[in-house]
C-alpha cells in the first residue's frame, strides 16, 4: 500500500515539507543597496558592498544616467521590474540563417 500516518496533522506536514523548490517562483528582487535614479525614476542596484561615507557614482542600465547619490539616498529595497525585463524578439539579433 502506501506510507499513510494515523495522525492526518502528520499527513499535511508531509504535504508540504517538499515543496519549497516545487512553486516557480521568481526573485524577490530586494537588494540590500538601492537608489532610485535620478533620471528614469527607476529603482537600480546601487554599486557598493557596505553603506558608505561619502558620495557614489552610479550608473543607471536602463536610461543610461550617470550621477552622484549621497547616503541618505542609499535604501534596501526592491529593484524595478524593468531590470528583469527581456528584450522583444524584434530588438534581438536576426539568427544567421536569416
Amino acid at each position: 500500500m502506501g506510507f499513510i500516518l494515523r495522525n492526518p496533522v502528520d499527513n499535511l506536514r508531509l504535504f508540504f515539507a517538499y515543496t519549497g523548490r516545487m512553486w516557480n517562483l521568481p526573485a524577490s528582487g530586494v537588494c540590500d543597496y538601492t537608489v532610485r535614479c535620478k533620471g528614469c525614476g527607476e529603482n537600480i542596484p546601487a554599486p557598493v558592498q557596505t553603506m558608505p561615507d561619502t558620495w557614489i557614482v552610479a550608473d543607471c542600465p536602463l536610461c543610461g544616467a550617470r550621477r552622484r547619490y549621497l547616503p541618505p539616498d542609499i535604501f534596501r529595497g526592491r529593484l524595478s521590474y524593468r531590470l528583469g525585463k527581456k528584450p522583444v524578439r524584434s530588438q534581438r539579433e536576426a539568427p544567421p540563417w536569416a
